[in-house]
């Protein structure tokens, strides 16, 4: 049996990572390969929805080690709605966000976009043999600063408008909570 792990670096490898015709032929996460190749990753799986929560809190710990750019949470024992998952990633934002992490919530129940998402298709057919909740962590500023670099490309353009306010300007509505952080500590 494949596992979460191995599920989630197989995405990364045949669809993050490879050139899409969908983006300008651009990857969907140019950042992908080179966390992958430099293991700058970390792959928590979960079993237990009992533990789902506290292995997010792993993944928060982990993520704030310098020697680390993501961390990715699976755990296949679903038992949150999209919208509850979505309210506790949420309030772990507000919590993290102004430690300098974000995190982010996938469902595999989750068809909330109004318009097709091509580029989130894979070309090839493939899914994942596993069928788990994510929340990939990251370090908020890392992750800005890293947006910002591929919005001054154009990157954005191929996205459908309702997928960028959900991804792009969610995480920026976030940017008070950090930069009031940043601003409390200056004083």
């Amino acid at each position: 049996m494949t596992s979460i792990t191995d599920d989630i670096l197989t995405w990364s490898e045949k669809y993050l990572e490879p050139k899409n015709k969908h983006l300008g032929d651009v990857p969907v996460c140019p950042y992908a390969r080179m966390a992958r190749l430099k293991k700058t990753y970390r792959v928590l799986e979960c079993h237990d929805h009992d533990k789902f929560l506290d292995t997010i809190l792993e993944g928060v710990e982990l993520a704030k080690k310098p020697d680390i750019q993501i961390v990715i949470v699976g755990c296949d024992d679903i038992r949150w709605e999209v919208e509850e998952l979505a309210a506790m990633i949420h309030a772990y934002n507000l919590v993290f966000v102004p430690q300098d992490i974000y995190l982010m919530a996938s469902h595999p129940y989750d068809e909330d976009e109004d318009e097709p998402v091509e580029f989130l298709e894979p070309e090839d057919g493939w899914d994942a043999e596993n069928t788990f909740m994510m929340v990939l962590i990251q370090k908020f500023d890392e992750l800005e600063k890293a947006s910002d670099n591929l919005r001054k490309t154009g990157y954005y353009q191929h996205w459908p408008s309702d997928y960028y306010d959900g991804t792009v300007l969610k995480r920026q509505s976030y940017r008070r909570y950090r930069d009031g952080t940043k601003k409390s500590r200056q004083k």
